[in-house]
């Protein structure tokens, strides 16, 4: 007999994204904007935030979010079309393309912040700090865990 739902940690891994792409849906509901998914608001916040640090590309998204090229190039392809983003090239190599928020994007970015505090504040409810400190490390670890091994896996079939 295997381990129960309870204790496996991928189970309840999906069981929270569900919950959380279910409260970002009832939160863009009440926003006025069905059009953008979590992981397009979470992109446009994140671009937002980097611009400080200069030109953002795709391969910065990648990283920071930690998915395969193909994966953002979707998500980046539909941002486009959705007139979200665009793409420029930079001066230094025509081949690079800086992502760039449109204004559309700029003007969600409010209601894309809020909703990011009121989902935060929910799920820190009743979470004492050190609790949150213990479960951020061991979040960190599994990630460690994961890219470590799917790193292995694909040395060994190169």
């Amino acid at each position: 007999m295997g381990e129960r739902i309870e204790t496996r940690i991928g189970a309840q891994i999906g069981m929270l994204s569900n919950l959380l792409s279910r409260q970002t849906a009832c939160m863009s509901k009440t926003c006025g904007d069905e059009s953008i998914t979590r992981m397009q608001a979470i992109i446009i916040h994140y671009l937002l935030v980097s611009e400080e640090n200069g030109d953002c590309f795709q391969r910065d998204i990648e990283r920071a979010f930690r998915m395969r090229r193909s994966t953002a190039t979707g998500i980046l392809q539909l941002m486009e079309r959705h007139g979200l983003i665009c793409r420029e090239p930079v001066a230094h190599d025509a081949r690079l393309k800086r992502l760039v928020l449109t204004e559309r994007a700029r003007d969600l970015d409010e209601r894309i912040q809020q909703s990011i505090a009121v989902n935060e504040t929910i799920m820190r409810e009743g979470v004492d700090a050190r609790d949150l400190e213990t479960w951020f490390a061991v979040s960190r670890k599994i990630c460690a865990n994961l890219e470590t091994h799917q790193s292995r896996t694909l040395e060994e079939t190169l």
